[in-house]
């Protein structure tokens, strides 16, 4: 079990695959279906910046609902949820 908190005020960050959905589509190679809070089946994604709440303190992008992006507090996703670096030189700088 993974639990994140969103990190607030990165509305305006912005990289060169469009979208912050789309940079976690191309870096994880696959197409999100739902939320990936552990309950919610919603299907108004977005690339949600994330840190872990453990000791880790990168960035990540996950696919979260437009309510969940929106959540202060911790999160619960699913376990198969892939966490993309939201590092844009580990990322599309690269390219």
């Amino acid at each position: 079990m993974t639990k994140v908190k969103n990190i607030n005020g990165t509305t305006d960050n912005t990289c060169k695959c469009g979208s912050w959905l789309k940079h976690w589509e191309k870096f994880s190679g696959k197409t999100p279906n739902y939320c990936s809070e552990k309950n919610c089946t919603q299907k108004d994604l977005v690339g949600a910046h994330v840190q872990k709440t453990t000791s880790d303190m990168n960035w990540y992008i996950i696919p979260l609902c437009k309510t969940h992006n929106a959540a202060t507090g911790e999160i619960e996703i699913v376990d198969s949820t892939v966490f993309v670096s939201a590092n844009k030189n580990e990322t599309c700088n690269k390219y």
